[in-house]
């Protein structure tokens, strides 16, 4: 197979653009790559020219909203919604907190999917919102991710885990956090698979950190799993 390198470059490029969090140069952004500063600027033309991008008057790029549009066409052409709710559903409804699904998106967990709990005190998180790796679903999806996904996210600083410790929550089977993504809030992740040639997802639970129980709220997390995706 005959592949267009100028096009993996550039698909090179936007991957870097997804992992930093406020408009870059096109210095930083080539440190990030190892590449050319000239060539990475062509890139980067390219990409504002097809409305991937956007320039700012201090000449720094981001993102565009074309990005988010296509991200939620893919979570709608894989019908991940009605394949998630259910078990959302479900998980809420057992430990009486808000139940969330995530993914790994750049530098950041993304949110794609929650169900919202009836209490009055509750964690105010909503699809779109984004987490940190430091979250408990950060932990998971690190953990569960590709080694050559993990290698990308070094190369471009950002910082992730000891080996070690993602093997240790390998071995454990979740992930869980107090008072690390807002204080007094606290919450626990577990791995999704939905498909062998699938990117694993985030299954979590968050609440105040005076009511968190970690034992069960893993207990039940485990059992809706193993109910909705077998394990």
């Amino acid at each position: 197979m005959r592949l267009i390198q100028s096009t993996l470059r550039c698909l090179e490029v936007l991957d870097a653009l997804a992992a930093v969090e406020e408009p870059v140069s096109v210095s930083e952004l080539a440190r990030r790559l190892g590449g050319q500063r000239g060539t990475v600027y062509q890139q980067l033309q390219t990409l504002v020219h097809a409305g991937w991008a956007r320039q700012t008057p201090e000449a720094k790029y981001y993102l565009s909203l074309r990005a988010l549009r296509v991200g939620k066409a893919a979570l709608d052409q894989a019908g991940l919604a009605e394949r998630l709710l259910p078990a959302l559903r479900e998980l809420a409804a057992a430990t009486g907190e808000a139940a969330a699904l995530a993914v790994l998106e750049g530098h950041e967990v993304l949110i794609i999917q929650r169900v919202e709990s009836d209490a009055l005190v509750r964690a105010d998180i909503r699809v779109g919102s984004r987490m940190p790796l430091t979250s408990a679903s950060g932990l998971v999806l690190l953990a569960y991710a590709e080694e050559d996904r993990l290698s990308r996210l070094r190369a471009t600083g950002v910082a992730t885990p000891d080996r070690a410790v993602l093997d240790g929550i390998r071995r454990r089977g979740y992930a869980a956090q107090r008072d690390t993504y807002r204080p007094g809030l606290s919450s626990v992740a577990v791995p999704v698979s939905l498909g062998p040639d699938e990117e694993y997802l985030a299954l979590s639970m968050a609440a105040p950190t005076d009511r968190f129980d970690e034992d069960r709220s893993v207990a039940l997390m485990l059992r809706v799993r193993e109910d909705f995706y077998g394990g």
